[in-house]
């Protein structure tokens, strides 16, 4: 046997090898194959049910924003119409409030009226009375006049006599 080889070691090392392989192969990579499958499928399904949840919370999401879009859209138009009845109501108090003025001012008219014509009334009065006295004391003053210059007058006729 040259270089000291025997076929006999060989061909035993190769049984002792394929045993080897054979006993590792069942012992340790079908566990190993068989909980790297377990992983990945159990990986699988909670990927897929995130999938799943997150195209639900995604169509939830869209059916939120479309109720979003109706109630924005709702609250404009109540907002609008909210904002002319308040228009509405505005302008009726303002034509009240403009109709209470222009009965105040015309009432204020009509008592100024009935308290100027009193008081021409009241003044004419006045002046009358006024107007009598001094006639009066007019009439008076010159009636006494009247009466002393006759009463003069007699005097010196009886005293020329």
């Amino acid at each position: 046997m040259p270089l000291n080889i025997d076929i006999q070691q060989i061909l035993l090392h190769m049984l002792n090898f394929v045993i080897l392989f054979a006993a590792l192969w069942f012992l340790l990579y079908k566990p190993v194959k068989k909980f790297m499958d377990d992983r990945e499928a159990s990986y699988k399904k909670a990927s897929d049910e995130a999938g799943e949840k997150m195209k639900k919370a995604d169509d939830a999401l869209a059916g939120l924003d479309g109720a979003l879009e109706e109630k924005k859209k709702q609250a404009e138009a109540e907002r609008t119409a909210l904002l002319a009845s308040a228009q509405t109501a505005c302008k009726e108090k303002l034509d009240e409030a403009e109709k209470r003025a222009e009965q105040i001012v015309s009432d204020a008219r009509a008592e100024a009226e009935a308290i100027r014509k009193k008081a021409v009334s009241q003044s004419s009065r006045d002046i009358s009375e006024l107007a009598v006295e001094s006639v009066e004391k007019a009439v008076m003053t010159s009636a006494e006049e009247a009466f002393e210059t006759f009463l003069n007058t007699v005097e010196k006729e009886q005293n020329h006599e």
